[in-house]
């Protein structure tokens, strides 16, 4: 071929292409190019939106964890101020044993101590201070020295060491900012938080900007109807003082901030109120890119929130693969795109739902503790106090209204009040009473129903403080009755709600999980890292809320009584093999080993439902994991005990909380109540184990020790005869 004809080849081929027939074919290339440009800009401005609603929930999670803490704080004063209401005179010995047992260095790091300042009138004061100092403190006064109306003097600060000893005396309505919230709490009957001060705690180190939170505590007994009638009954005032910096990083200390803030005492952003930056103590130059006012206890705080360096380079990729990409297969990755945006959107939606939910639920569980705080401020419950060495009762003109019986002035014989005790409830309330006296323990609540003068049944919380004497023997009690009849119906309510939304969630629920498995599967193709990471905390939510539904569901059915039981007479050796094996893989999970003890009945058999018996040993053993150390075994054995067959499942954690083994059994009891649990759960395994066992005609119950791991176990009765 000729130079010619190869330079006429090369010209008719570019010319064709230019050809007015080619249009459409170049209008696809032209608009498929620009569906490729414009993909890429929306996705890097919705890259940008996501890391900007990332950095708003860190936010709200962070003012969240924030305002509950407080609340937290808040219930253990409401507590405090509880112990005042039910005793005419708390003791140091009394104050010291109460916040021991609330253990709040480990609880809640940061607190700086729990305290009473008691109000002291000019004209007292000579002998308050008299008083206190025959208690062996020497040199105690009310300080600063000077006339002032009312005074108040701190007696009472654990723990009473280190810093908190320069606080022992002092009278907090000396200063403007404490007396105004001081004043404020008293005049409303509710929790006040001060401004930001200088505790007198600050005896060396660098200073920390402080706060104080007040609840007061009234005279029993006296009218509270209004500011005037509260001050003249003020008896003074349960507190918390906080250095906030302490406080700060005893609530974040296992937490890794993604972003920086400030803490204000005032919703201005005053500098002078700066409580706390996470940025250094210079002041910034930074523009805050979010802020948050928290309302609490009739101050507003404000929080600056501010992105670190590389926050927002962290949460955006480059496009440069999608434009090459693009350029290659435009249409096809145009289609792809917005199906995959669909249905980020559509996910995201999801688990805000889910996670909506969830929070709400939480709440629900949460409102029990909360009510209970409430009650120990005590406006409606009547008091008790028992004499154990007499055998006498005396009891509040609000504890014989409960059951509408006549006013009794004068102590009567504890073996008049049995008789209004129902006799089917009577064996078991007194066992109860006489297990919490005989067992050295410090606190009592005992759940039971009385009769009403009308002879129908009222159900009451009978709760009391157990003072003993030096051989640990019980002197007296002294405690509040509450009437639970309203308590009992909302119950009731909330069993059905929980039944039936449970209900009415499980269909789509399961759906919306499935579905969510298919995505994080690469059903629809390879999910964006951003997305992914949402898909898979909806996924995890769905999981969680689905497990969450089969324990709701599995109740309301043993309560209802609807429950199906398959018993049937079978040897239990298998049916315990058969457990460890298909709870291998979460033991290994959580680092931990199965040993089933030697020496087991091989031939022991009862009558039992094997599906419901495998769901009580899944429980039994998954708890036994989460609880238990890496590394360690789990110790499971069948034998016989008494005139029954006896399976424990031991493990080597830390063992039950005393003051929660009175609930463990209970619906929705957990240990660890808080939203910051580690271990997971719904509350319900127990309850629901409980149950079951109890309908196969057997009883659980445990043993534990601190530090020493605890013992599940449950009996069963044996058959007459093994099966052949």
């Amino acid at each position: 071929m000729s130079l010619t004809q190869t330079y006429r080849q090369f010209y008719e081929t570019i010319h064709g292409l230019f050809d007015h027939r080619n249009i459409p074919a170049w209008s696809v290339l032209l608009g498929s190019l620009g569906i490729v440009l414009l993909t890429w800009s929306n996705l890097n401005q919705n890259q940008q939106t996501a890391a900007n609603e990332q950095f708003e929930l860190l936010a709200d999670e962070l003012s969240k964890t924030l305002e509950e803490r407080m609340t937290d704080h808040e219930r253990i004063l409401l507590a405090g101020a509880g112990l005042f209401d039910a005793s005419h005179k708390v003791t140091r010995e009394d104050w010291q044993a109460f916040i021991q047992r609330l253990n709040l260095s480990n609880r809640y790091p940061g607190i700086q101590g729990v305290g009473f300042s008691q109000i002291v009138s000019p004209s007292e004061r000579s002998q308050f201070e008299s008083e206190i100092r025959a208690q062996g403190f020497a040199d105690f006064s009310i300080r600063p020295a000077g006339l002032r109306e009312p005074l108040s003097a701190i007696i009472y600060l654990e723990p009473f060491s280190g810093r908190n000893l320069a606080a022992f005396g002092f009278d907090m309505l000396s200063e403007s900012t404490r007396r105004q919230a001081m004043l404020a709490a008293a005049e409303s009957g509710e929790t006040r938080l001060s401004g930001k001060v200088t505790l007198v705690q600050e005896t060396h180190g660098k200073v920390q900007p402080g706060l104080l939170m007040y609840v007061p505590v009234y005279r029993t007994g006296q009218p509270l109807s209004n500011p005037t009638e509260r001050m003249q009954a003020l008896r003074g005032f349960v507190y918390s003082p906080y250095r906030v910096h302490d406080l700060i990083n005893g609530i974040f200390a296992n937490r890794s901030l993604a972003i920086d803030f400030e803490l204000y005492a005032t919703p201005a952003g005053d500098p002078q109120q700066l409580l706390f930056s996470s940025l250094g103590e210079q002041p910034t130059q930074l523009a805050a890119l979010s802020q948050r006012e928290l309302n609490l206890h009739g101050q507003t705080w404000l929080l600056k929130f501010y992105a670190p360096a590389g926050f927002a380079a962290s949460l955006l990729h480059s496009q440069l693969p999608l434009l090459t990409l693009g350029g290659l297969i435009s249409l096809l990755l145009f289609f792809l795109v917005n199906s995959l945006s669909r249905r980020r959107e559509q996910a995201q939606n999801l688990a805000n739902r889910m996670t909506e939910q969830l929070r709400r639920q939480e709440q629900d569980l949460r409102l029990g503790e909360e009510s209970l705080a409430r009650a120990v401020k005590g406006s409606n419950d009547g008091w008790w106090d028992y004499d154990v060495r007499t055998e006498s009762l005396l009891a509040s003109p609000r504890a014989w209204q409960i059951l509408e019986l006549p006013e009794r002035e004068t102590a009567i014989a504890i073996s008049n009040l049995q008789q209004l005790i129902p006799a089917d409830a009577l064996q078991d309330t007194l066992a109860r009473f006489r297990q919490a006296l005989d067992q050295g323990l410090t606190y009592l609540s005992i759940e039971t129903r009385l009769l009403h003068r009308d002879g129908h049944a009222v159900p009451v919380l009978l709760r009391g403080y157990i003072e003993r004497d030096g051989q640990r023997q019980a002197q007296r009690i002294g405690g509040t009755i509450m009437d639970l009849s309203e308590i009992k119906r909302i119950e009731q309510l909330k069993s059905d709600f929980v039944s039936t939304i449970s209900h009415e969630l499980r269909t789509p629920l399961t759906s919306s999980s499935g579905s969510l498995g298919l995505i994080n599967g690469g059903a629809l193709g390879e999910v964006p890292a951003p997305m992914a990471s949402m898909l898979s905390i909806a996924q995890q939510n769905s999981q969680r809320l689905s497990l969450l539904i089969n324990d709701l569901l599995d109740m309301d059915k043993l309560i209802a009584g609807k429950m199906t039981f398959d018993l049937q007479e079978q040897p239990l050796l298998p049916l315990l093999q058969e457990a460890l094996s298909s709870n291998q893989a979460y033991a290994e999970q959580h680092q931990v080993s199965y040993c089933l003890q030697p020496g087991s009945e091989l031939t022991a058999s009862a009558k039992v439902d094997a599906l419901r018996l495998q769901q009580v040993l899944a429980n039994l053993l998954s708890n036994a994991c989460k609880f238990s150390p890496a590394g360690a075994s789990i110790e499971v054995s069948l034998e016989r005990h008494e005139q029954h067959l006896r399976i424990s499942v031991r493990d080597h954690g830390e063992g039950i909380p005393e003051a929660f083994q009175t609930r463990i059994f209970q619906k929705f009891s957990q240990a660890d109540a808080s939203t910051t649990r580690q271990k997971g759960g719904s509350g319900l395994g127990l309850a629901i184990s409980k149950e079951l066992i109890e309908h196969m005609g057997g009883r659980i119950g445990f043993h534990s020790t601190a530090g020493q791991g605890a013992c599940f176990w449950f009996d069963l009765p044996t058959c007459a005869t093994p099966p052949t």
